[in-house]
Parts: structure tokens; sequence; C-alpha cells
């Protein structure tokens, strides 16, 4: 049990901080610590939920699915946020991406879709470096 909770505080911190780095140098504006807050706790329950099938923890397809799975909550919420919470139409809330035209649905949404997976994907592998456990 202890180690499943040292990982998936590996899972979270790595993906807090590649999303907060992400979000520092190629996005505008600065996401709310609102959002960084709820990415780290869905990061570190995800995660916790992968660590414990101990049978799975290791599978590089299980990983990267449980990465678009947390990439896939991670819309939901955003999307529940700007519905519920801010009033505003789909999809207008998501900052800007330096390079990436937002008119551009598909790459735009793509982007942000993969690059969530991708901080938890390697926060998950740093883990798995990390406590062999």
């Amino acid at each position: 049990m202890e180690s499943i909770f040292k990982k998936a505080l590996i899972v979270a911190v790595v993906t807090f901080l590649l999303d907060f780095l992400f979000h520092y140098f190629l996005t505008q504006p600065m996401e709310t610590l609102t959002y960084f807050f709820i990415k780290f706790l869905l990061s570190f329950f995800v995660a916790a939920t992968l660590f414990s099938f101990n049978k799975l923890k290791n599978n590089k397809i299980v990983i990267i699915i449980s990465g678009f799975i947390f990439s896939i909550l991670m819309s939901a919420y955003y999307r529940f946020w700007e519905f519920g919470e801010a009033h505003v139409p789909f999809g207008s809330r998501a900052p800007d991406i330096t390079g990436i035209a937002r008119d551009n649905l598909f790459l735009f949404s793509g982007a942000w879709w993969i690059g969530h997976a991708l901080f938890f994907i390697a926060g998950v592998l740093i883990s798995n470096k990390l406590i062999k456990k």
C-alpha cells in the first residue's frame, strides 16, 4: 500500500510539473490554481488505481490507456467547469497554445488531449523507474 501511495504521488507531481511548465511557456493565459489542484488530485487517483492492479501496472498498453483515461477525465472536468461554473461556450475557455490555431479544432483539441495524456504517461514511467516494488 505504501508503494502505491508513493508511486501515485510521483505521478501526480510529475504530471503537475510538466503541465505547469507547458502552460507557463506555451499557453496564454495561464491556468488557474484550481485547475492545477484538480490536475494533481485526478492524476494521483488515476495513478493509484493503476498501481493497485499488480499485473497491469507495468503493461505499456495499460499505461497508455490509463493516460488517455486521465486525459478524458480532465477534459470532462474542464467542460463541466465551462458549462457549470463559468457559463461560457464549449471550448472557449481553453488557453491559446503557441503555434496552434484555435480554429483548427481537431489539431487544437488533439494537442490538449494528447498533451495531458503524455504528461500522465511520463509520470507513470518515471514512477516505475524510481520505485521498483
